[in-house]
């Protein structure tokens, strides 16, 4: 077998590169047949919108095709799902000859010998995939190229497989009128190339082409197979977060393609909205259960795309999605609280479904409650976001309540001297291993008797005496579940800041703040590092993003640029918001263009919103690296170095220091909400 790379062909050229191994003749699939229906085809009109359309096929048998057409462009894209062959090879064939040449953005193009044909962009290499009756991913593997046959009247393609799984490929076919796509995709800036974390996998997009990582067959997908379950399942999270970094790029570049993507993306997650409004994954069961996360950020980026512009399709999904949401709550004691997963609905659901917890009835909750906090303050900040966008505000009774839940919960400070005793306890085993080594021999056995006994016990202890901020500023996850949930405390400060944005006069800054405090002033970032917990450090840099849109104070962008630090030394992407348009933070027609260094191991946070420009440059290597930039901010600002001197008055002449930043202000809007204009004075 071979492996992908470039094949020259042109008309009359019969380059040829086979394997030695001989098959059987795999039955030939014309690319002509995938991207117009042939006569006689049951079409399926999945998605019609003015600028989108998607329909599917079946062609005599031979495959299953999803196209996507782009209205306003000479562009389309196609799924093509090809059933188990006895060859196990599967062949394509293009009309005239074409060279295979790698695309710098990722995959590989079918170029023409003649400029009247249309290019075709392969972005990922074609895999062979096992699903389960749901559709979740079971299984993977790349093929192999095995033949690529260039001639004047025709182009076959043979791409050999090790398994009897159905072979996926994704296919762009960009027309002569869409050559600016084509240029595009030839000349990407580096800030096309760095990694971008992902919210629900934690794995990194790197380039246009990783979309399809993620987008297989029409459904966004996780990247990565659940240890315990071996499968991937559908992510409405996975989704939102692809449409932030590829909102993020599109106004970084001006470029095109970022907009079809994100079209693309928009109305795959609408064409998965069942018929009830829901979205359902089965991440737990065989029941499909929904993860409401997921549903909030479906919700999400519709709202961000019909904020963009408006879209009766987009629009009616949303309203749907709405409805759902408003209902999947619990009426507690203290106020509605919003589900975490529809398994909660029912004892005997959670029951079946394997999950470890302890029915309780604290805070006058039902016994399947979880209360869960950051899936509850996600479900609130989703839900008024729907009302600022839609300007549909009948859901706003269940959000005040909600609201109420969440202040009244944070505000509970019970057995304050147990739970210090306790916490300090729990501290000592969320120590980085070198630092645990060095404690006295009584501490060590206190570390021991803590991690064995004490904190598979917390639940107990939560339940007598329900609490979620903790002494020394730990924000617990939930109230019934037995485990400890320290790993989701970045998840629960980003999720604060982020109501805190939407209800600036109610006083959650002092648990917001406390919550950076049990980082920045314990080993708590050296811990997640050590044991690599990659959920914990991507959200720990966006909760820092969306305080230092809240606050001006530079000890924020010091954090900030320490945690993009331990980040980058854990090998993961930074997160999609860094490319400054988050788009609670930043309004469409406000959008600032993140720049682009020209050194790729810069990385940079685009701090920027309203009339205030900020840049954040972090360079992670240990040799100072100068700063010269290949598309530039757009705003003059003065420039500090991590140690707080002046850096040069020309940032291109300025150096990062090695393990450190600079930062580039500009000034801060009179007037603008920031928690030093709405808190208290002393």
């Amino acid at each position: 077998m071979i492996e992908f790379m470039d094949y020259p062909g042109s008309p009359g050229e019969a380059a040829t590169a086979k394997s030695s191994e001989m098959r059987s003749e795999p039955d030939p699939l014309a690319l002509r047949d995938v991207f117009e229906p042939p006569e006689g085809s049951r079409l399926r009109q999945e998605i019609q919108s003015d600028l989108f359309a998607r329909s599917s096929w079946e062609t005599s048998g031979r495959a299953s095709v999803t196209l996507d057409r782009f209205l306003d462009a000479d562009a389309s894209c196609c799924f093509v799902r090809l059933p188990p062959s006895g060859s196990r090879t599967a062949r394509f064939v293009v009309e005239s000859g074409y060279a295979l040449v790698s695309c710098l953005s990722g995959g590989w193009w079918l170029k023409p010998g003649e400029a009247t044909l249309p290019t075709y962009w392969i972005p990922r290499r074609p895999v062979s995939r096992a699903m389960d009756a749901q559709g979740r991913t079971l299984s993977e593997e790349p093929t192999v190229l095995s033949a690529f046959q260039p001639k004047g009247s025709a182009t076959t393609i043979d791409l050999a497989t090790r398994n009897s799984s159905p072979v996926e490929c994704v296919i762009w076919r960009l027309g002569p009128g869409a050559s600016a796509i084509v240029d595009e995709l030839q000349q990407p800036l580096v800030l096309e190339r760095q990694p971008v974390f992902m919210l629900a996998s934690h794995t990194a997009l790197r380039s246009p082409g990783d979309v399809y990582v993620y987008l297989l067959h029409g459904h966004v997908y996780e990247n990565r197979f659940d240890q315990r379950r071996k499968r991937k399942i559908c992510s409405e999270l996975e989704a939102y977060s692809l449409y932030l970094a590829l909102h993020g790029l599109e106004t970084a570049t001006g470029k095109t393609l970022y907009r079809l993507l994100k079209r693309q993306i928009v109305f795959s997650v609408v064409a998965r909205q069942q018929q009830d409004g829901g979205w359902y994954h089965g991440e737990w069961t065989d029941f499909m259960e929904s993860h409401y996360r997921f549903h909030n950020a479906a919700m999400l980026l519709l709202e961000t795309a019909l904020e963009e512009a408006p879209n009766r399709v987009i629009a009616d999904a949303l309203g749907k999605a709405a409805s759902v949401l408003s209902r999947c709550t619990d009426r507690t004691d203290i106020g509605l609280w919003f589900f975490h997963d529809s398994l909660e609905h029912s004892v005997e659901m959670t029951e079946k479904s394997g999950i470890h917890w302890i029915p309780s009835r604290v805070l006058g909750k039902s016994p399947a409650t979880k209360m869960i906090l950051n899936s509850h303050v996600d479900a609130i900040v989703t839900l008024d976001r729907y009302r600022e966008v839609a300007g549909d505000d009948q859901f706003s009774e269940q959000v005040a309540s909600a609201l109420g839940a969440t202040r009244k919960l944070l505000a509970l400070r019970p057995a304050e001297w147990l739970y210090r005793v306790l916490y300090r306890a729990v501290g000592l085993t969320l120590l980085p291993q070198p630092e645990a080594e060095r404690l006295p021999l009584l501490l060590r056995a206190v570390k021991r008797l803590t991690r064995n006994y004490v904190i598979p016990q917390l639940h107990r202890v939560k339940r007598k005496f329900p609490r979620m901020v903790m002494p020394g500023g730990l924000i617990e996850r939930h109230l019934s579940r037995l485990h400890f949930g320290v790993n989701y405390h970045s998840v629960n400060v980003m999720d604060l800041a982020r109501l805190w944005r939407r209800f600036p006069s109610d006083d959650l800054w002092s648990v917001i703040d406390g919550g950076v405090e049990a980082v920045t002033k314990t080993a708590l970032l050296r811990y997640w590092v050590e044991v690599g917990q990659r959920q914990a450090l991507g959200y720990w840099v966006e909760a820092l993003y969306h305080v230092c849109t809240l606050n001006p104070d530079v000890a924020y962008r010091r954090h900030l640029a320490e945690a993009m630090l331990s980040a980058l030394d854990a090998g993961l992407g930074l997160p999609p918001s860094l490319l400054g348009t988050h788009p609670e933070i930043v309004k469409p027609e406000q959008r600032p263009a993140c720049p682009s260094p020209t050194d790729d191991r810069l990385r940079v946070a685009n701090l920027s919103w309203e009339a205030r420009r900020e840049i954040l440059v972090v360079n992670p290597t240990s040799v100072a690296i100068e700063l010269v930039w290949e598309r530039a901010p757009s705003a003059d600002l003065t420039w500090t170095s991590s140690g707080g001197a002046p850096a040069s008055a020309a940032a291109s002449r300025s150096s990062v220091p090695p393990r450190g930043w600079l930062l580039g202000r500009g000034r801060w809007p009179t007037g603008s909400a920031s928690v030093d204009s709405l808190l208290p004075s002393d």
